[in-house]
């Protein structure tokens, strides 16, 4: 192919070019670097240390606190986030924001984590001041002891919450007269003195026990103690006197008061207690040898005397209103027992004091224990009579629940001696006039909730009647049918 010389002298051209850019440095040749990496919004940033930071090692119950670990690069805890957990929340617990926060007593450790790098936070708790005691009183239910026997320590703690957290130690000063073990029950070993210390912390308090030579089985009939009350119902501020007598009278007659709670009443040598504030308490009296206690309840709503005065010399409480109520709203525990004689009713006001306080009522008598648990109850319009008389027939032991009035809630009845012998149980149909099967039971503990009589046998019992009404009935209707077919035939028969 021929060229013409304008297209010669183009190529010529280029030619001269090419070889010109060839000679050039590599750097002229390329004077735009490479762009930098771009970085997205959603691209992921990887994390290549966390520490700690600044935090606070100890903390007091019931503070908190932020942790602020140091993140690198700082974008990764913003990409990737942290996460925050403890290996015992009772003791230190976090959010996921990385708050902490101390409710219990010991060391915990954090741990936050960002795009799988970690750090460990080491918090150790201290109690504050709710929890650390400030002053402690000891009592011991009976000052004096004789060998072999055993008497009570009873602690009183400021403030009260501390003594849930504070680890008491028991000892005595002279193990070879008297010991004293960690639940607080001291034992008589040789006759003499010795002191019982409870300490916590720098706190600490002390009560001499003596221990006399134990008595003699030649000494005659054992002592008993009686009191002019089993308890008493007094506002803050009021007062009520206990007396007592030991039996023989030749025993000692000189007796020591002492209270289990003296932020709740306290008691004179004399026997004199007053009401501090509400609650409920006891008040431990002994000659020495015998003790016996007497309940006492601080309620501001009882009708006790203004001037504070004592009570009257018949032992009476110093206050109006059902002492039961009173015991069972002020008591320090979910259930209050009670011999069935001082309880041969549950009144409507003791059913509404167990309901509203969901707690249970426990009847001790000679041959049964009977149970109220208040959650149970229904309604509170109708009572129950407590005590159960217990007949033998042939079938097994009859009894009557209530004496027939409506149950305002079902009663737990554990049996005991020849009477835990049955296992069935059946109520009277008083309509019907026969024994209707309730339920088997085991161990003695039946439950009933319908008033009536109720009987406790092992024999499977089957009563049947026959209804001769119905017979009569249908031997009717067969022989009019007889006379119908018969006469019917009859005029057939004529033809």
């Amino acid at each position: 192919m021929k060229l013409n010389p304008k297209q010669l002298a183009v190529s010529a051209a280029l030619l001269t070019l090419l070889a010109a850019g060839a000679a050039l440095p590599a750097t002229a040749a390329s004077p735009i670097s490479a762009p930098a990496a771009i970085t997205f919004p959603w691209s992921v940033v990887a994390t290549e240390s966390v520490e700690t930071g600044d935090y606070a090692a100890s903390m007091t119950v019931g503070t908190a606190q932020q942790l602020s670990p140091v993140v690198t690069p700082a974008k990764a805890a913003k990409r990737n986030g942290v996460s925050y957990v403890s290996d015992n929340p009772n003791i230190v617990s976090v959010t996921e924001d990385g708050v902490v926060q101390a409710v219990g007593l010991g060391t915990a450790q954090i741990t936050a984590t960002c795009g799988g790098v970690s750090c460990t936070y080491a918090i150790t708790t201290q109690p504050d001041s709710t929890m650390i005691a400030t002053e402690m009183d000891i009592t011991l239910a009976s000052s004096t002891i004789a060998v072999g026997d055993h008497t009570n320590v009873s602690l009183a703690v400021l403030p009260t919450t501390a003594a849930n957290y504070i680890n008491v130690t028991l000892t005595s000063s002279d193990p070879s007269v008297a010991t004293v073990n960690n639940f607080g029950k001291v034992t008589g070993i040789a006759p003499g003195k010795a002191t019982i210390t409870a300490s916590t912390g720098d706190v600490s308090c002390s009560a001499t026990v003596t221990v006399v030579a134990a008595p003699s089985s030649s000494t005659g009939a054992a002592e008993s103690l009686s009191l002019n009350t089993n308890y008493l119902v007094l506002k803050p501020g009021a007062s009520g006197k206990i007396t007592g007598s030991v039996a023989p009278s030749t025993a000692s007659q000189s007796l020591t008061f002492t209270s289990r709670d003296k932020s709740i009443a306290t008691v004179s040598a004399s026997g004199v207690v007053t009401g501090v504030s509400t609650g409920a308490t006891s008040v431990v009296v002994s000659n020495g040898t015998v003790s016996s206690s007497v309940t006492v309840i601080v309620n501001r709503t009882a009708s006790s005397s203004s001037n504070g005065g004592t009570a009257d010399g018949d032992g009476t409480e110093p206050a109006d209103g059902d002492p039961i109520v009173n015991a069972i709203e002020n008591a320090a525990s979910d259930t209050i027992s009670y011999p069935q004689e001082q309880v041969p009713v549950i009144t409507t006001e003791m059913l509404n004091a167990l309901r509203t306080t969901g707690r249970t009522l426990v009847l001790d008598a000679k041959d049964y224990t009977l149970t109220v648990d208040g959650s149970a109850i229904r309604n509170t319009t109708s009572e129950i009579a407590t005590a159960l008389t217990f007949t033998q027939d042939e079938n097994g032991l009859r009894f009557t629940l209530n004496d027939g009035g409506e149950m305002p809630c079902g009663v737990q009845i554990a049996l005991t001696g020849e009477n835990a012998a049955y296992s069935r149980l059946y109520l009277h149909n008083s309509v019907s006039g026969k024994w209707q099967f309730l339920n088997s039971y085991k161990d003695g503990v039946l439950h009933a909730d319908v008033a009536g009589e109720y009987l406790l046998t092992n024999q499977n019992l089957r009563f049947t009647s026959i209804n001769w009404t119905f017979f009569i009935g249908a031997g009717v209707v067969v022989v009019a049918c007889l006379i119908a077919y018969i006469a019917v035939k009859k005029r057939y028969w004529f033809w």
